[in-house]
């Protein structure tokens, strides 16, 4: 592999930027895909990068060829694979977690999803943040699929917006002092692929993976640095005597700022006030639905919103309950890929669930 491509790019110039980061649907003659990264160390105090900089790669191989050795040799000039063998060869410790973001042209093309999901996979320490100015035939059923992977994988998937561009041009782009100017449709392109691209992760996945499992899942009393909620749910039809499962699965949101993208949302279309709130007026609208709520951890359970929002979900018929063993143990069986590996519970989880079940019963007693 050429050394060359192996190492970042500090900037590149501002007709590059504007000719392969234009958020237009349908774009042809891009040839190249274009990613900037930024790597920050979780809980760092200076709150700066550990490291940022540009990558440039092919978005496929130029020729189809039979010899697997050319062929692999591409793969490894796209962009994501530039990243990825330069941030393995780093001497990182492993005692720290990494927030990676990729601001890129296009999002990863099929073989970069497989390596980028592997990745995720072996560095449990890693978050990744994968913001696309646009998206790689999203009319075919593989792509829309591998768009899905990586939102499995624990990758956040979503679209380039004015903000995002402007953080581009301010820290990638030799701007020269002068400020991001979008071009013609900006905002329609983007409502148009933010849109597309909500329509493809909607539906819920069947399970995770295990280091998001455990990652997430953890019952600590403060957790820190879980930006997502993660929502696995089974849904059953009350048929006298007996009980038959209808639906299963998991969904996936961002925490914070958007309460309509939130995985309690997105089961409906531990909960925030906006999104308890929601909840209850689902219950008081659906007397023939019975809604149980086991949560891991209780969200930000001092503060005396989210306090009443607990005790307007239990005031409306929800059961809100904290995660035990068995109900941990009960996730892994259903909701994971465990490879048939025993659920394993961490150092504290007895502790921990006596302490959330304490708190949760001074709420809503």
């Amino acid at each position: 592999m050429n050394p060359q491509i192996r190492n970042p790019m500090e900037r590149m110039y501002r007709r590059t930027f504007y000719y392969n980061f234009e958020n237009k649907p349908i774009l042809c003659g891009r040839s190249y895909t274009w990613l900037c990264y930024e790597v920050k160390i979780r809980k760092d105090p200076s709150k700066l990068p550990w490291d940022k900089g540009v990558f440039r790669g092919q978005v496929l191989p130029k020729f189809q060829s039979n010899h697997r050795q050319e062929v692999y040799f591409q793969l490894e000039n796209h962009a994501e694979m530039c990243f990825l063998s330069w941030f393995c060869g780093n001497q990182l410790p492993a005692n720290r977690r990494f927030q990676i973001t990729w601001f890129v042209s296009w999002n990863p093309c099929l073989p970069c999803v497989a390596k980028v999901t592997e990745f995720l996979a072996e560095h449990p320490n890693v978050t990744l943040t994968i913001s696309a100015a646009r998206l790689y035939y999203y009319r075919g059923r593989d792509w829309r699929r591998a768009l899905r992977r990586l939102h499995k994988a624990g990758a956040r998937v979503k679209i380039m917006d004015y903000e995002d561009f402007a953080y581009c041009w301010e820290n990638f782009v030799c701007n020269e002092g002068q400020p991001f100017k979008p071009w013609y449709k900006f905002n329609d392109n983007y409502a148009f692929l933010h849109h597309r691209l909500n329509e493809i992760l909607r539906n819920p996945m069947e399970v995770t993976y295990p280091h998001i499992f455990y990652f997430h899942f953890e019952n600590l009393r403060k957790a820190y640095g879980r930006n997502e909620t993660w929502l696995c749910f089974t849904m059953k039809v009350i048929k006298w005597p007996s009980r038959v499962s209808w639906k299963s699965g998991v969904f996936r949101n961002q925490v914070a700022p958007k309460p309509h993208c939130h995985a309690e949302m997105c089961f409906l279309s531990c909960p925030c006030p906006e999104c308890a709130g929601e909840v209850a007026e689902f219950l008081a609208r659906h007397s023939n639905v019975n809604l149980t709520i086991f949560t891991a951890r209780l969200y930000y359970f001092w503060n005396t919103d989210y306090q009443e929002g607990l005790r307007s979900l239990s005031e409306e018929g929800a059961s809100v309950e904290i995660m035990e063993y068995k109900h941990f143990k009960y996730c892994w069986e259903n909701f994971v890929y465990n490879d048939d590996e025993p659920f394993k519970p961490w150092k504290g989880l007895k502790t921990n669930f006596r302490f959330l079940e304490r708190k949760l019963w001074e709420i809503i007693k």
